[in-house]
């Protein structure tokens, strides 16, 4: 008897392959496919009936719109696309009829990558609104940039704008500008984005072909300066209420004489000056890239990494300052503070702002006065300007000027206790154990959760850290993987290439370096903006990562929150830079991969450790809570529950233990048992341990002489706990 899943399943199957082989290029009406459908299928209605009425879920949906109901799952993989009414297929969704030519395999596969979708949907809309909007004027970003800036799977990011399209879907593409990011197109969606592209001015025809489409190089743009075009206030706009005010550090010293400029021009006319050494770019530019052409061009022979310097501080005094904010200068211990007046402009060989000094006639002591952090990054700085706005709201409180909009959150940041909704989204019994997390991250703010594969590390990671984060935790918290080949420039940050523009504005420029920031930087610099917020960083596998060379200098900050440190690629502008306070890292460890034991003893005593294993809790007893509020949610009879699931994962336990005595890394965790794998379909659970519980049982036993199929194949081990009699038995039956 086929099940209502099974019959679903065979209906997408079969309205996916007619889309494939007899729909038009624009895809059909679903009312004209379902008609399609059926003839293809005519026995499908009435196995929908029977399937219903064993169900006894008591469904009175129809059979059509039932299975209209169930594609968003199809749309949500990025196998089908559904607008104006009409469904079409794609590239992707034919890729998947190749790969699963079997209907309840397509059909579980799909379900897997709408519940991928499902766990990240917030994070993809925050993405996908930023796709939106993207400035005008002709500009692509790279699909795996953008899912990187918002803390999206990319595997999921791309497949979702193929099925979903939203506006500007098409301006995501892959890091060498190629249409599609590598995944499977038809034909008529290459000249679709072939069409789109040329619309926006984007097709590079040059590097094009009849099989691939790309866009111009010279038009990529990184993704944080997108966002910064379309959301950051011009000058003129810059008073408006609700700008919050910045705070610039910035130095200036007479050439001539040697003396600090706030004791002769800038103070005597109000005002603060930037010197460059050279005729600098106009006032006007507001594009960092311009401004380090400019700068390449003045000074040619100057060392790249004194130019980059040059061109950051010009776009920090020509676009990043805006009227309204601080400025803090210093004459020896003396600081003076004032409050910037109006836009840049140009006098002679360098650019001035006006500025209001605040207190001129009583300088504050920045040893005395200002916080101690504060204090050390005026003292240490050695650049001309530099931004510590997070200190702004601190330093006008100093000289009695109240801000112009009410001030943000100060800080601390506070961690919020366990609550009994995550304790039960975790299935955990009661919020003991993860309250003892929080109070080991109040303590010490790194934590690592280690114990054998499938007892859910990471769901547990990015639980605890969405709910730390609160409300802000779409922005707030972030996951990345470690892995043998991940390092310190894709962590923290690292040169990376790009093509720069030739003549005219053209491509075939020589190759130019820009520094990337990496994962850890961004949330780093974000979590010291809003002090009062938590960041979290969610690090997958940690341990399969070389620490050392992944963390760098950072290692020392990890245990000095407090202090700061100059960065290896000098991009801490000479202030040093340190980890927030705010900002906590949770990790993720695989026993199996190595023992604990084995982790760096520097970077192990600046982590705390919990244990998730299937013989302790809160792992213990999961498995069967979970299947327990499965048959409440699922509104079945709770005595008709089924603990074999849970007396399965027991027994194969029981024999690792008995095997190994004295080796607690190996267990087989829960996780295994609480996907739509193990429950979806007709022979759910024997697909299960053919494809994931076997071949994870022959890894570990490799090269031991185990017979693992013997050991632990599925007919034996419901023999072994009474759930099927003994093979005698059954033949004897028989027999009879």
């Amino acid at each position: 008897m086929p099940s209502i899943t099974t019959v679903v399943a065979q209906a997408l199957h079969t309205a996916a392959t007619i889309l494939r082989r007899d729909a038009p290029q624009d895809g059909m009406v679903f009312r004209e496919l379902w008609e399609w459908v059926i003839d293809r299928k005519p026995a499908l209605e009435a196995d929908w009936l029977r399937a219903v009425n064993e169900s006894g879920q008591g469904n009175n949906t129809p059979f059509k719109d039932y299975v209209n109901r169930n594609a968003p799952n199809l749309v949500k993989a990025g196998w089908l696309y559904r607008g104006a009414r009409r469904w079409q297929l794609t590239g992707i969704g034919v890729d998947a009829l190749d790969r699963w030519p079997d209907p309840v395999d397509f059909y579980l596969d799909a379900c897997r990558r709408y519940r991928q979708w499902e766990r990240q949907q917030h994070h993809v809309a925050v993405a996908t609104t930023a796709l939106e909007q993207l400035p005008d004027g002709g500009h692509w970003v790279a699909l795996e940039e953008l899912a990187a800036e918002f803390t999206v799977d990319p595997d999921v990011l791309g497949p979702v704008l193929r099925g979903a399209r939203p506006p500007g879907w098409y301006l995501a593409l892959g890091d060498d500008g190629q249409a599609g990011a590598g995944l499977p197109m038809w034909p008529f969606e290459r000249d679709q984005w072939r069409t789109l592209l040329d619309e926006e001015g984007l097709l590079d025809q040059g590097r094009s072909s009849l099989d691939t489409v790309r866009a111009l190089p010279d038009r990529r743009m990184p993704v944080w300066e997108a966002l910064k075009a379309a959301n950051q206030p011009l000058e003129a706009t810059a008073d408006d209420e609700e700008t919050p005010r910045q705070l610039w550090i910035i130095r200036g010293v007479d050439a001539a004489t040697g003396v600090s400029l706030i004791r002769g021009p800038w103070r005597d006319e109000s005002m603060i000056t930037l010197d460059t050494g050279f005729p600098p770019p106009s006032a006007a530019t507001r594009d960092l890239e311009s401004i380090r052409r400019a700068v390449e061009t003045a000074l040619p022979a100057t060392a790249p990494a004194r130019r980059e310097a040059v061109a950051r501080e010009l776009d920090a005094f020509l676009n990043r300052m805006r009227k309204g904010d601080i400025v803090l200068s210093t004459d020896g211990f003396e600081t003076y503070v004032g409050v910037v007046g109006g836009p840049a402009v140009h006098s002679a060989e360098r650019l001035e702002r006006p500025v209001d000094w605040r207190n001129l006639n009583k300088p504050l002591d920045f040893l005395k006065d200002l916080p101690s952090g504060l204090s050390s990054v005026v003292q240490d700085a050695d650049s001309q300007i530099l931004e510590a706005t997070e200190y702004a709201e601190t330093v006008l409180a100093l000289i009695g000027d109240m801000p112009r909009t009410a001030p943000l959150p100060a800080g601390p940041a506070v961690l919020p206790d366990a609550t009994d909704e995550l304790a039960a989204a975790l299935h955990m019994p009661d919020t003991a154990w993860l309250q003892e997390c929080v109070e080991l991250l109040r303590a010490t703010p790194q934590l690592i959760f280690h114990g054998p594969p499938g007892t859910g590390k990471t769901y547990t990671a990015l639980a605890l850290a969405r709910h730390l984060a609160g409300a802000s935790s779409a922005t707030n918290v972030r996951l990345v993987q470690f892995h043998p080949a991940y390092a310190y420039e894709d962590f923290f940050e690292g040169i990376r290439p790009r093509l720069g523009a030739g003549q005219e504005g053209g491509t075939g420029g020589a190759l130019a370096y820009d520094l990337v920031r990496g994962p850890l930087r961004k949330l780093a610099d974000e979590a010291e903006r809003r002090p009062a917020e938590v960041f979290v960083l969610v690090i997958d596998e940690i341990n399969r990562g070389h620490l050392a060379k992944i963390f760098g200098e950072l290692y020392f900050l990890l245990e000095y929150r407090n202090e700061r440190v100059h960065l290896l690629y000098g991009s801490d502008d000479g202030r040093g830079f340190r980890l927030p306070p705010n900002l906590y890292l949770l990790g993720t460890m695989n026993t199996v991969d190595r023992s604990v034991a084995y982790m760096d003893a520097a970077m192990r005593r600046r982590f705390s450790f919990m244990e998730l294993h299937p013989d302790t809790p809160p792992v213990a007893g999961l498995l069967d809570s979970w299947l327990r509020r499965r048959v409440e949610e699922q509104g079945e009879d709770p005595d008709s529950y089924d603990d074999s699931h849970a007396r399965l994962l027991d027994e194969i336990n029981r024999l690792l233990a008995d095997g190994s005595p004295d080796d607690r890394s190996f267990r087989v965790g829960p996780s295994y048992f609480m996907q739509d794998l193990a429950h979806t379909g007709e022979g759910a659970l024997e697909r299960l341990w053919k494809t994931q519980i076997i071949p994870l049982l022959t890894e570990h036993h490799w090269g031991d002489g185990t017979d693992v199929e013997f050991t632990y194949g599925l007919d034996k081990l419901k023999e072994q706990i009474g759930i099927l009699p003994p093979a005698d038995e059954t033949a004897d039956s028989e027999d009879t």
